[in-house]
């Protein structure tokens, strides 16, 4: 009986953290009906068809996994985007079992936020050894307000291996055990999987705190260990395994970026936030529509929007100020253990390398390192930087909770009760879109498809346009592929050259000057207006 109450005063806190992040943020945005999909008919449809792309290639109804039958007739096309490998196969499941293709996607949403929720919780709450904090820290991680700027970029859902690479690398700087070391690289290399952009800007926070193991925490028993052969074996393994994994995703990659090049730095400094942007939100939000202005002058100013929420950017200055004045406060005084004191090290030095004043950054050293030049949005590491948020929440709540051990509870509800509102977006005000219009708009051109044998080329140029271009290409790419057709329409992050005439126009001359570029002169070419 004792056992089974302390199991559900355990569980129970998880539930309810988990719970109500999923009715007020992922159950806002897509619906309790499933009726809305996260972001526009552009990226988040693209994401969509990724996803299908890899089931297709699972079950074999594709042959090839990076040459997808869209911008065809364009080789390695995959390579020009994220592909969402790594958690395709949770998208698969639902496929399996009969769900449509956005329904699918929903599915895969709600998926990924549990994971990014439960990841969380399980790394807080060994750090701090108590499961109230490790709720509430979690529950910023997973849902913070800094993510409603994410909605289009459903590449960037996937999150839960940043936690268990930061879990796995702190195992490995307690005990210098190689199983650690193996471990921590793996969750990079799966995080690579899950999401290249994630994979690049995790490699930043898992260096640092592999630095601070070489030349400071624990310097002497490192070179002790050093010098054990057996050991430097198992470490230079683990590193040539988790290296030759990440190569079966990274080199259709490097062979890509030897095509386009590299996004010079001072194409993408204005994407690098700035302190402004954790002060600006999108419109909407309970509290905070005042700070929905902060930002509008920024280029692309949408993704600007990572305000994580007040209590976060309170707790975490609490944290800074905490550093400098721990000698002074009793309350302070031990509060900082090894873990926690270099879990913020390493995220000011995150923090420090990937913000800018005017047109100067650390992050130009940064952008320098081999993969960093292909990155075009920076705003993108709040995604990463919201774990150092998670880990300042459950701080703060653990040093009052321990302080008032016998109001716990009562701090806990209360504390949970205010992130709720601190990053409650309106229902509605959240970027999503219509299920029902994708579905009709990809049936219409079904349609028009229906009688082309399987296999064969399309090329959709309709005549009258009445949305952005991309919107008319993703409807092809879907109803092609629905169809197991071959779409000269696409889109993704970047295009090939000269396709940006076909991208913009849909018409014969700009169709003829791609075909040109390829030197291909198809036998059979299926015109739909």
């Amino acid at each position: 009986m004792k056992f089974a109450i302390n199991k559900l005063s355990c569980s129970l806190p998880f539930v309810i953290g988990l719970l109500l992040g999923l009715y007020f943020v992922v159950f806002n945005v897509i619906g309790f009906d499933f009726a809305y999909f996260p972001g526009d008919l552009g990226d988040a449809r693209f994401n969509n068809y990724i996803l299908e792309h890899s089931f297709r290639y699972f079950t074999g109804q594709e042959a090839s996994f990076w040459n997808a039958p869209f911008m065809h007739p364009e080789n390695n096309i995959v390579s020009y985007s994220d592909n969402l490998v790594g958690t395709a196969p949770i998208y698969s499941i639902f496929r399996f079992i009969g769900y449509d293709t956005v329904t699918s996607f929903q599915f895969w949403v709600l998926a990924i936020f549990m994971l990014n929720y439960a990841c969380c919780y399980f790394f807080l709450k060994w750090s701090f050894k108590s499961v109230y904090p490790a709720v509430l820290g979690a529950f910023i991680f997973a849902f913070s307000l800094a993510l409603q700027s994410q909605m289009t970029h459903a590449q960037m859902f996937p999150r839960f291996f940043i936690p268990l690479a930061l879990w796995m690398c702190l195992l490995f700087m307690k005990e210098l055990k190689p199983i650690y070391f193996f471990a921590t690289l793996f969750m990079v290399v799966l995080q690579f999987y899950a999401g290249i952009y994630l994979g690049f800007m995790l490699v930043i926070p898992i260096g640092c705190m592999l630095l601070v193991i070489l030349f400071g925490y624990k310097r002497k028993l490192f070179y002790t260990q050093i010098k054990k052969a057996k050991w430097v074996i198992l470490i230079i393994g683990s590193f040539i395994i988790n290296i030759s994994i990440a190569a079966v995703l990274m080199v259709p990659y490097y062979y890509h970026s030897k095509e386009t090049g590299i996004n010079y730095y001072e194409s993408i400094v204005d994407s690098i936030p700035t302190v402004r942007s954790f002060f600006y939100t999108t419109p909407g939000s309970l509290f905070w529509d005042g700070l929905s202005k902060t930002g509008e002058d920024y280029p692309a100013f949408w993704d600007h929007q990572i305000f994580p929420g007040l209590i976060s950017i309170i707790c975490a200055i609490t944290v800074v100020l905490g550093v400098f004045f721990r000698k002074k406060l009793s309350v302070l005084r031990n509060a900082f253990s090894d873990n926690t004191a270099i879990l913020f090290i390493v995220g000011a030095v995150t923090f420090l390398l990937f913000v800018r004043y005017q047109g100067y950054s650390l992050y130009w050293f940064v952008h320098h390192l081999p993969g960093f030049g292909s990155m075009r949005s920076l705003t993108r590491i709040i995604n990463v930087e919201l774990i150092f948020f998670a880990v300042a929440v459950s701080f703060v709540a653990h040093l009052m909770i321990k302080r008032y051990a016998n109001f716990s509870i009562a701090i806990f509800l209360i504390f949970m009760s205010l992130l709720v509102a601190d990053n409650y977006m309106n229902e509605g005000a959240s970027y999503r879109t219509k299920k029902s219009i994708s579905l009709q708009r990809v049936s219409a051109l079904k349609e028009k498809m229906k009688s082309i044998p399987q296999g064969s080329i399309v090329s959709y140029e309709p005549i009258n346009k009445t949305m952005p271009a991309y919107v008319y290409q993703l409807d092809a790419m879907l109803a092609t592929q629905d169809l197991g057709l071959k779409s000269v329409n696409g889109y993704s992050a970047t295009a090939p050259f000269n396709y940006h005439f076909y991208w913009d126009e849909m018409n014969e001359s700009s169709r003829l000057i791609w075909f040109d570029t390829k030197a291909f002169d198809p036998d059979t070419l299926y015109v739909i207006n």
